[in-house]
């Protein structure tokens, strides 16, 4: 019985002549007409790429097959001395590095105002007093709910990838 209804349904709607992806006739109230694309100009163009970043430019260098001899050199027990030398050459280094400046930037600029403002303590666990003592000037600082309580999640989701 549903078979039958959903076909009568959709053969009197052939019928109809009506479509769901035309606007019925004198109903334009709300949408634009065609005229209006019709009449626009072409977008204006895209400023040229003054300065290629090193990631796109050594994108056509890339080795495509991962040979044998690539697996050793990667499984060679020299293998993290030769990593740790070749860490500022590296192509991803050289792809993030002024986000990964800028980022350490900000956070050493708040670790210094807070020691200032806010005191610190040292490595002994000694307190050091702040050398601005005003009230009126905040310390910068995160609440530690939303790290506390997504930790459990995060650890299942990383021993995920590790194992």
């Amino acid at each position: 019985m549903k078979s039958f209804t959903h076909a009568f349904i959709i053969v009197a709607a052939l019928a109809s002549g009506t479509s769901a992806f035309t606007a019925p006739a004198g109903s334009s109230q709300g949408r634009f007409s065609t005229e209006v694309y019709r009449q626009t100009k072409e977008p204006p163009p895209l400023p040229e790429i003054r300065d290629i970043s090193y990631g796109e430019e050594s994108r056509k260098y890339r080795r495509t097959v991962y040979t044998h001899d690539d697996w050793i050199k990667h499984r060679s027990p020299d293998r993290f001395a030769r990593n740790l030398q070749a860490i500022t050459s590296s192509g991803v280094y050289k792809s993030v590095a002024k986000e990964v400046v800028a980022t350490t930037t900000v956070a050493a600029a708040i670790v210094g105002y807070n020691c200032i403002v806010g005191g610190y303590t040292d490595f002994e666990g000694i307190k050091h007093t702040a050398l601005v003592s005003n009230h009126l000037v905040p310390v910068f600082a995160l609440p530690l709910a939303p790290f506390t309580l997504s930790s459990p999640s995060l650890g299942l989701l990383l021993g995920k990838f590790v194992s």
